[in-house]
């Protein structure tokens, strides 16, 4: 049975991602960049009012702090976001329970160094691929393959990395079904990440903390990775 204090725990936990979310999209909306012009619109010009028929009342909009709906930097723009990496992260643990599980049990404070500077060698590695594959241009269409492996790889790590955490919590909280503690440590990430500068940094560093710890269990094989296995 879960206990209260972790039905308390997410319900701040969202809480505060929406909170954030909402100064992100409002107050914090100068500090995000850009990435195209915005076009220029004609001035507004509202059109004549129509009159309404008889017996007919004006609709009432609530909640118009939160429109619009599309756009980036928005409200629902932030919130769709860490819902659907949230999702897709807790897809990883259910289509990989066993290496989840194998890769979470390698997960330790001394480790963490190991695996941050793994990650850093990954990108590093990456990166010279992509050049080197954007200079034969033939095999140009390999890079986004290379990238795409490296995001898949850095989610798992998440993944990974959420359900260590859940484990953790749950010696402090009380029982609690592995994918709800995951969920927890997941959410706090989300508020982590929604904030600006700071928030940014830290998920940046997770991140490719997660790609390395990828790197070195090897997505979670039995064996994990080892250069005595060039041995035979």
């Amino acid at each position: 049975m879960v206990r209260w204090s972790w039905l308390a725990l997410l319900v701040a936990l969202v809480g505060i991602a929406v909170l954030l979310a909402w100064m992100d999209s409002s107050v914090l909306r100068p500090l995000f960049p850009e990435p195209f012009e915005p076009p220029r619109r004609p001035a507004f010009r509202p059109p004549p009012p129509v009159p309404l028929p008889i017996g007919r009342r004006d609709e009432v909009v609530l909640f118009t702090g939160f429109r619009p709906v599309g756009g980036l930097y928005t409200f629902w723009w932030f919130a769709s976001v860490a819902a659907g990496l949230v999702l897709v992260i807790l897809a990883v643990l259910v289509a990989m329970p066993a290496r989840s599980r194998r890769a979470a049990e390698r997960v330790s404070w001394t480790a963490l160094p190991l695996m941050l500077a793994a990650g850093v060698a990954t990108l590093l590695l990456g990166l010279a691929l992509t050049v080197l594959l954007r200079a034969g241009f033939v095999l140009l269409s390999i890079v986004p393959l290379v990238w795409g492996m490296a995001v898949l790889g850095a989610m798992f790590g998440v993944a990974v990395l959420a359900l260590a955490s859940g484990r953790w919590l749950r010696a402090r909280l009380g029982p609690a079904p592995p994918l709800l503690a995951a969920l927890a440590a997941l959410l706090v990430l989300v508020d982590v990440a929604l904030v600006p500068v700071a928030g940014w940094v830290v998920t940046a560093v997770i991140a490719v903390t997660a790609l390395g710890l990828a790197v070195l269990t090897r997505v979670g094989s039995p064996t994990g990775w080892s250069l005595d296995e060039l041995n035979w």
